[in-house]
């Protein structure tokens, strides 16, 4: 019965053939428009959207070094394919069940490449940072020269505890990934969103 909806949903616009259609393209315009940023890629899962933003952030950076929670997604649930297939370091900031903060950052002597932060911290009982903690933060990052990533898995119901829309708590970032299937009811897919350029070369 899903699948029928789909396809009456579909009608007959002609089927999307390797990311190019007006359905997806029009998904990805929706989601970037939602999310306020430049562009928009639909990818069918959360794990390869995430390894390809990251890998575009260590190629545009130079450094192989990723900082964040042990406790994220990228750690905890990809088999580590990050580090292995992409060959880039983790930078652990806390092994406390919270957020990291700015003294997390400091507290990284090396380059740092990207920072991520996952909104919200699963694993560590859905935390959320306050929107000045989030704030703060990024501006960290951003004075260590570090790329931002956002893992938005569930940032869709995230906004309303964040006080703030979509468009301003992404504005904080250079780069999102959120899911279609949490919160959302999608069978599957993501979207990678951020500028034009990254998008452009997330695909590739």
């Amino acid at each position: 019965e899903w699948l029928a909806e789909l396809a009456e949903y579909a009608g007959d616009r002609e089927p999307d053939r390797y990311g190019e259609g007006e359905l997806i393209e029009s998904l990805e315009t929706r989601v970037a428009e939602l999310l306020g940023t430049e562009a928009a890629a639909f990818m069918p899962s959360g794990t390869m959207a995430q390894q390809a933003g990251l890998r575009v952030w260590a190629d545009e950076t130079g450094l192989d070094t990723v900082a964040l929670h042990p406790l994220t997604h990228l750690e905890q649930n990809e088999l580590r394919a990050l580090w292995e297939l992409h060959h880039l370091r983790p930078l652990f900031l806390t092994d406390e069940n919270r957020q990291p903060t700015v003294a997390d950052l400091a507290g990284v002597p090396e380059p740092i490449g990207t920072a991520v932060v996952e909104l919200p911290l699963r694993l560590a009982g859905h935390t959320l940072p306050s929107w000045d903690e989030l704030t703060a933060f990024c501006a960290a990052a951003r004075e260590r020269d570090a790329s931002l990533h956002f893992d938005g898995a569930r940032l869709w119901e995230s906004a309303p505890h964040l006080g703030h829309s979509l468009p301003e708590i992404t504005g904080l970032a250079d780069s999102v990934y959120v899911s279609f299937y949490k919160s959302l009811g999608g069978i599957s897919g993501a979207a990678l969103a951020g500028s034009q350029p990254f998008v452009d070369a997330a695909k590739r």
